[in-house]
């Protein structure tokens, strides 16, 4: 469970660190037009209004959660090979880029809910379901959480691999699902740019 919560703990510092400034700014930069500057710039219109700011302290916070890993591992004697911390390596970014996308579906609401600023914080509840593993949940859930809300791949397969449990095979789904999300989040971006009640989006649609 160490080991599991440690997993946890560094992916959500890094969502929190690189993603949350931006998340929480989005509905005021729909709500004052701002977001129109984001629209006029020669950049992907997605990737500046979602990674312009971090919170570096935030992203520091992943440190104690890699030393529960380190602490969880020695409490049940088990030592992963350079492969396992590989395999964790990659999942844990797999999990990342999901949670960016589920976080940013989630906040491209805002685009029609202008008065909804906290929206941001409907994430949250997302990201504690990463807290346990999948399997505590029952069957129906586990496919559900696995590839419909696909929470399972931000921490339960990636420590699967810390303990000896991971398979290449899992890291292929999982950079396919990643990549799955990626492109629904970008793909429902451009779509709600087209009820954006500005001129330049109009122009982009």
């Amino acid at each position: 469970m160490w080991v599991l919560y440690g997993t946890f703990v560094c992916i959500e510092s890094m969502c929190y660190g690189l993603l949350s400034p931006n998340m929480f700014r989005f509905s005021a930069t729909v709500r004052d037009g701002s977001l129109d500057l984001a629209l006029t710039r020669p950049v992907n219109v997605q990737f500046f209004v979602s990674a312009r700011y971090l919170d570096p302290n935030g992203v520091l916070n992943s440190i104690p959660g890699f030393a529960l890993i380190l602490f969880g591992l020695n409490r049940i004697g088990h030592f992963p090979s350079p492969l396992d911390w590989a395999l964790w390596f990659a999942l844990g970014i797999c999990g990342f880029v999901i949670a960016y996308a589920l976080w940013f579906l989630c906040v491209t609401i805002s685009i029609w809910a202008i008065k909804l600023e906290g929206i941001a914080v409907i994430f949250e509840p997302l990201m504690q379901m990463a807290r346990f593993p999948v399997q505590i949940y029952p069957q129906r859930m586990q496919g559900f959480l696995t590839f419909v809300l696909p929470v399972a791949f931000i921490t339960t397969f990636p420590t699967q691999a810390l303990l000896g449990r991971g398979q290449v095979s899992t890291l292929g789904l999982a950079i396919g699902v990643a990549g799955v999300m990626l492109y629904a989040s970008h793909r429902f971006f451009h779509f709600a740019l087209r009820f954006y009640g500005s001129a330049s989006s109009l122009e982009l649609s």
